[in-house]
């Protein structure tokens, strides 16, 4: 009977290892996730989740371009106007070194260990963008945003409803 057990928990932990996924996203210009006409910068997380499973984001920066970045995590009136009105905004990410490669993970779960981290509540949109232009890496109003569509938004999913 032990050895049903164990096989019924391996199965368990393999099934619940296959709803945890992660999204990997080259934040650059030439991405098409980024064009207009396309909505894969729409990602649904956490869909199907165990409570302590959360999905992740690997955003890669670009590497061998002029192309350089600040990712801000904004409200959803800052993602929709492209700007960022926050004094003190939240940076997710700093792409500034293209000569090396460079990467950042966001993982999406309600609550971060890390003093000041992101966290994401189940049920909400989360939005990130960037604003920088080729000449300045620190704009907060249009740039890539406007210019090429560099925006994301997160829908986390709210696995105690279902």
């Amino acid at each position: 009977m032990s050895r049903q057990v164990l096989c019924l928990a391996s199965l368990l932990f393999l099934a619940s290892a296959n709803a945890i996924k992660t999204h990997f996203v080259f934040w650059n210009t030439t991405n098409p996730i980024f064009r207009l006409d396309n909505t894969d910068n729409v990602i649904d997380v956490n869909e199907g989740n165990l409570p302590w499973e959360y999905d992740q984001l690997n955003l890669i920066c670009p590497q061998n371009s002029a192309e350089q970045h600040v990712i801000y995590s904004v409200s959803q009136e800052e993602y929709d106007s492209c700007r960022v009105n926050n004094q003190r905004p939240k940076i997710v990410a700093i792409c500034n070194k293209p000569e090396t490669f460079q990467y950042f993970t966001i993982t999406f779960r309600n609550f971060s260990p890390t003093p000041g981290g992101l966290e994401f509540k189940p049920g909400q949109n989360y939005y990130l963008i960037s604003t920088s232009t080729r000449r300045d890496l620190h704009r907060r109003v249009g740039g890539f945003c406007s210019s090429h569509n560099m925006k994301m938004m997160f829908k986390v999913a709210d696995n105690q409803r279902n």
